[in-house]
């Protein structure tokens, strides 16, 4: 009698730790799209910054970065998710038809008309967490929330949603809260926003000649206080030079986006095997958990009832070592789950390296004299700004058309060398400003 009740009560036990799970509909979020043509002088530009991964640049130290896997956030994976992310919300952006131009672009920039800024605080292939501050040229806060979203196993069926992404409620999200704030703006408010962001940036170039037309309030919003006359010289030289960072922008984004499409079937297997691993892992944690103190309690219960039973009766001895052999075995079952929680976080560690966010160097021809940029996207990027103030300085009227730039080609290293060869030039794509600073691309 005493052995079933004490069957039946861990039996009770061991259901409690089961659990129910909610069940989720893949992309379930549709993405709102203009149901209007909106007039070009309306259009707003948007960049979309690289996000922030959540992790910090550079090197890590081993204490830091061990706690980090222990967590679940493997480094070179969040690196690479901040710059998918940020493509795949500029692509969501640009499907929806309520903005102009919209750009990755490596920091905020009064280049564009509004900035998104965001910072992944979770991503384990089945819960994405994101922090997206949203801000306008005027200063005016569009979005500052927090964004969660759990993925179902059946967003991953690409047989069945090939054109998605499994995060792709998430970016909608997001584009669609822009686009209701866009919805309640004027014509008026629109033209504001662009003018001000254009002159914020003349008094980035030329803060002598442009610094007093827009000025800083208290609360960080900005105050249009004049334009430039019409056919204005000096700022049309600033307007030449915001196309030519327009172009820029057009350019780095074709590494970004080959960068993402190249990363995007080992991502998408990682997430994919991530969210399991994931779900395995808590289980495997609450399980041990559980296991564990339970074994404790069993042992304890063991030492307990010897104590309070006269030892001498069968039914008593066998009650007590059923205890502590039960014990025993949770707390070994318990040590072994441990152990599988480590190797699956060892194994996603192992795919974690195989990313790479290296940026090739960027050749930018002016007028016939070609400069060379190297280094991260952040530090071309402040070289090619130090190098558009300097055309800026310079320039009498030089037109934005005569500004070429292309991705250097890859140099080739014959087989039966180790000595590095100079680079064979290949036809690299060139992305052109046509008359208006748009970009169209030549073979």
């Amino acid at each position: 009698m005493r052995i079933t009740t004490i069957a039946t009560l861990i039996t009770a036990f061991a259901l409690t730790g089961c659990s129910t799970s909610e069940v989720l509909v893949a992309h379930s979020v549709d993405l709102v799209p203009s149901d209007e043509v909106i007039a070009e002088s309306s259009l707003l530009d948007v960049g979309v910054v690289v996000f922030d991964p959540g992790v910090p640049d550079g090197e890590i130290a081993m204490e830091l970065l061990e706690e980090l896997i222990e967590e679940g956030t493997f480094v070179q994976i969040r690196r690479t998710e901040a710059l998918y992310f940020a493509v795949q919300l500029r692509d969501t952006l640009r499907r929806s038809n309520h903005w102009g131009s919209v750009w990755v672009t490596p920091e905020s920039t009064v280049a564009a008309d509004i900035n998104v800024v965001a910072e992944i605080l979770h991503s384990d292939g089945e819960i994405v967490a994101v922090q997206v501050d949203a801000k306008d040229a005027n200063g005016h806060i569009w979005i500052d929330d927090e964004y969660t979203v759990a993925i179902p196993g059946g967003a991953y069926n690409r047989m069945r949603h090939g054109g998605l992404d499994p995060y792709q409620d998430l970016f909608n999200e997001i584009a669609n809260d822009l686009a209701a704030v866009r919805a309640e703006m004027s014509a008026e408010e629109a033209a504001r926003i662009r003018s001000v962001a254009a002159l914020r940036y003349a008094a980035e170039l030329s803060p002598e000649a442009f610094a007093d037309y827009v000025t800083t309030d208290k609360d960080g919003s900005y105050t249009l206080n004049r334009l430039p006359a019409v056919g204005d010289p000096q700022f049309g030289r600033t307007q030449r030079a915001r196309q030519r960072e327009h172009l820029f922008f057009e350019t780095l984004n074709q590494h970004y986006v080959n960068f993402a499409s190249s990363a995007a079937e080992s991502y998408d297997s990682w997430r994919q095997y991530s969210r399991e691993e994931a779900i395995q892992i808590r289980e495997i944690t609450r399980s041990s958990r559980f296991r564990t103190g339970m074994g404790i309690a069993s042992i304890v219960a063991s030492f307990v009832y010897g104590n309070n039973s006269n030892n001498n009766g069968f039914s008593d001895r066998v009650i007590r070592d059923t205890l502590m052999y039960i014990g025993m075995d949770m707390l070994r079952t318990s040590a072994t789950r441990r152990q599988e929680k480590r190797l699956h976080v060892e194994t996603l560690e192992e795919l974690s390296a195989s990313f790479d966010d290296e940026v090739e160097p960027l050749v930018v021809e002016v007028a016939g004299t070609q400069h060379r940029l190297t280094g991260t996207a952040d530090i071309q990027y402040q070289e090619w700004k130090n190098l558009l103030r300097e055309l800026y300085i310079s320039e009498t009227g030089l037109p934005a058309q005569d500004v070429e730039m292309f991705f250097e080609p890859e140099q080739i290293v014959p087989e039966d060398t180790a000595t590095t060869t100079e680079p064979v030039p290949d036809e690299a794509e060139q992305v052109i400003a046509d008359e208006s600073g748009s970009a169209k691309t030549e073979a």
